[in-house]
This record gives C-alpha cells, structure tokens and sequence, in this order.
C-alpha cells in the first residue's frame, strides 16, 4: 500500500491527490535532461513519437526564441527511449497506480509538456476521457510529475474538485466552463503548485487546464497515462488500438486492453 486511506478518500472524493517528493533529483534530472536533448533533436528516439510546436508559433504569429523554447509537447516518448519508460514503470510510480486503478496495470499513453517561458501558452479546461471515448470505463488516472517547481507564475495545472463525479461531459459544456473560467476566477477551481520531482494523479473525468507561462522559468512536466488491465476499448479499431498497450504489473484479461 504506498497511499493512506486519507489519500485514497481524497482522490475518491476529488479526483485527484499530490504525492510530495516522490521522486529524487537524480530522476527529475534523468528525465528533463532527456527531454531537453529530444525536444531539440540531439536524442532521436525510434519511430512512434510525436514533437508538437506551439501554436503561435506554428501560425508564424511569433518568432520562437529558440528551438527549445519553440517546443510545447513531446508524446509516445515511453515506447521509443529508454529513459521515459525508466520514469513510467518505476516502482513508486505504480504503487501509487495500484491503489488507485487495481493490481493489473496498463499503459495507456504519455506526453511531456514543455511550457516554455517565451511563449507557453494555456490549455483549455477538459476531461481527458473526452479524447479517450472508446475506452471504458471512463476511469484511467494519469500521474503528472513536476520537473520543474509548477507554480501559478509559470502555469501549473488547475484541477475543479469533484468533477469526476459529473460523469462525461459534452465538449459543449466543456467549452462553456472554459468560458466562464477566462471571464474570471470560477469558485470550485483549486491551483495545482508542486514542486520538481512532486507528483500529481488525477482521474480522467477530473476537469483541469493550465494557464499561459507569465514567468520567466520553464514549466516542463511528464504526464503518463494508466488503465486498469480490465478496460476494454469499444468502437471502430478496438481490436488493433488493444494490442498497442503495454502492461506494467499484474495479468491481463481476455476482451480487454
């Protein structure tokens, strides 16, 4: 058991709890390290991983800074470096995933977002389960680990408590408290501040966004993305996007990922 019964309330309540210093410098400097070198191309991982430019940037609306200020999000980086699968198979990592999801772990995904300082721009309030519609139920938990201090300044994430509970939401309505959120402060959001090498786990019907970086430090952090071994994936391709998940602990079950 690596959570207290106060912790696991909490996430069952909220949707989601901080885990402090859950990792040690030398893996917060492990994986941002690797990040920086991919992110500007001095590591190439194998085929499978995606680099995604800031938006602005890609419009051509600004001029990026540099390359690696230029960058926003890297993605599919555990299955092609050996480095980002060491972060998300390690052992504390999964503990925390076993108390929360089951025994029977699978990897759904990872994307590690760059923020820059120069031009880290917002995301919009979402559950993650609204790009993930197929797989089911709709209860995969992602771990966001800090490898920077994620501070207010520098855009951390904001969680609204309590949302897992409101079951999937229409991209309407998602789009309806993104508007309430950009007209002012909405009353049930809570900042998500953690310190470099802290870890955050949140449920996928958890609301959350992320504002624009307003400091001048990056805000560089490393979400993996886990189910339990019991999910099944419905809908058009189910079959081929099944096989496509690793698992990381316990067994897997016939007609599901």
């Amino acid at each position: 058991m690596a959570l207290t019964d106060e912790q696991k309330q909490h996430f069952d309540e909220n949707g989601y709890i901080i885990v402090r210093e859950l990792l040690t410098d030398e893996e917060v400097r492990a994986v941002g390290q690797r990040a920086d070198q991919i992110a500007v191309g001095e590591v190439v991982p194998e085929p499978g991983f995606g680099r995604q430019v800031e938006p602005a940037i890609q419009r051509e609306e600004v001029e990026a800074k540099s390359t690696l200020e230029s960058i926003r999000k890297l993605g599919g980086l555990v299955r092609t470096d050996p480095v980002m699968y060491a972060h998300a198979t390690n052992p504390k990592i999964l503990d925390v995933l076993e108390d929360l999801v089951g025994p029977d772990i699978k990897l759904f995904g990872d994307q590690l977002f760059m923020k820059s300082s120069a031009h880290g721009s917002r995301k919009n309030y979402h559950q993650d389960s609204n790009s993930w519609r197929p797989y089911v139920p709709y209860s995969l938990v992602s771990c966001w680990a800090a490898l920077d201090d994620a501070t207010i300044e520098n855009g951390c994430l904001w969680f609204i408590p309590g949302s897992h509970k409101w079951g999937l939401l229409d991209v309407e309505r998602e789009r309806e408290i993104e508007k309430q959120a950009l007209a002012g402060p909405l009353e049930n959001e809570v900042p998500i501040e953690l310190k470099a090498g802290d870890c955050s786990f949140h449920h996928s019907l958890t609301l959350h966004c992320s504002h624009t970086n307003r400091s001048k430090t990056r805000r560089r952090g490393y979400a993996t993305h886990y189910m339990s071994s019991k999910t099944k994936c419905t809908g058009e391709g189910a079959a081929t996007k099944s096989n496509k998940h690793m698992l990381l602990r316990g067994r897997e079950y016939p007609g599901c990922v």
